[in-house]
């Protein structure tokens, strides 16, 4: 009798207790990352003969100048320090997968559940933004600055459109197993079209202004969602979530006016940009992981 709530208790303890530090093995897959990571840079950077490497494409003269870092132009990654620091985006994106495995086994049908999936989609958005932003800083060149925007994009619009399909399932009082499905594909249909259309539809030039709307929008509705779940458990996960966001908005400015700029230094305001948004990814995957269903009561489809 009480081996069921016994498994559910579980459950809403592995959603409302974070594991901040995910066990042993997932802390030595991360530092075994990281060290790789970082080798690989100063491996390809001692490399006579990948010397010159991005030298035959086509580099915005402008760009490397936004950049407090150093650019080492015949280097085959060309700001070793803002490169490196991408490497949070793809320990953001480990720690989720690995939490994702645990959960899978924690629920007794050994699938993911409603929350998981958006965790899952989430943590496929912080990879492509580690590739997409290692590529840019690496390069610096036009390609790679396109494909560098439209992963801020994408970061960005994730979470605004989470919080709208929130708000969207509060309305309804009964949604079935089929009709939850239905909704979550056209999340997705809709997050992938909204991504490709701002990738494809965004004059030259007026990136930057795009992904300040959204990133503006992305804190608005936090903010919003915040005065409206106060009393929610891991409520507090999205406070942390937008402190890191404004952090991060503050630090690349910083870089972009050349505050505290030091170009040979190891600290570099783009890079702590960086780490301030894989903090803020974090917080917020442990926002989306403490979300119970919203207000919709699922209704099970008789076979």
């Amino acid at each position: 009798m009480l081996e069921p709530a016994q498994k559910y208790d579980a459950e809403v303890k592995l959603r409302l207790i974070p594991d901040i530090i995910p066990g042993w093995k997932t802390i030595v897959k991360l530092v075994c990352v990281t060290v790789l990571f970082g080798f690989s840079i100063w491996w390809l950077n001692h490399t006579s003969d990948l010397q010159g490497f991005w030298n035959s494409f086509i580099m915005d003269k402008k760009v490397p100048a936004s950049f407090c870092e150093q650019v080492h132009i015949n280097s085959p990654v060309r700001q070793p320090v803002n490169t490196f620091s991408n490497i949070v985006y793809l320990l953001t994106a480990v720690i989720i997968l690995s939490g994702l495995w645990k959960s899978r086994h924690a629920n007794t049908k050994g699938h993911l559940s409603e929350s998981n999936i958006f965790c899952l989609l989430f943590s496929i958005v912080l990879l492509y933004v580690f590739v997409a932003s290692t590529f840019y800083h690496a390069s610096l060149i036009g390609i790679a600055h396109t494909l560098d925007y439209s992963a801020v994009f994408s970061f960005s619009l994730f979470p605004f459109m989470f919080f709208l399909y929130q708000w969207s399932l509060l309305k309804k009082k009964t949604l079935s197993i089929s009709e939850r499905r239905k909704s979550e594909i056209l999340f997705l249909l809709i997050f992938s079209g909204a991504n490709l259309g701002l990738a494809l539809l965004t004059p030259k030039g007026k990136e930057q202004m795009v992904a300040i709307l959204l990133v503006l929008l992305f804190l608005i509705s936090a903010i919003i969602t915040v005065i409206v779940e106060k009393h929610k458990p891991g409520t507090n996960y999205l406070v942390f979530t937008i402190i890191a966001v404004i952090a991060a908005v503050i630090l690349f400015e910083f870089d972009k006016y050349k505050i505290i700029c030091n170009p040979e230094s190891f600290f570099q305001p783009h890079s702590l940009w960086n780490i301030s948004i894989g903090l803020s990814a974090f917080w917020f995957y442990l926002y989306m992981r403490s979300e119970t269903k919203p207000g919709a009561l699922i209704v099970k489809l008789k076979q």
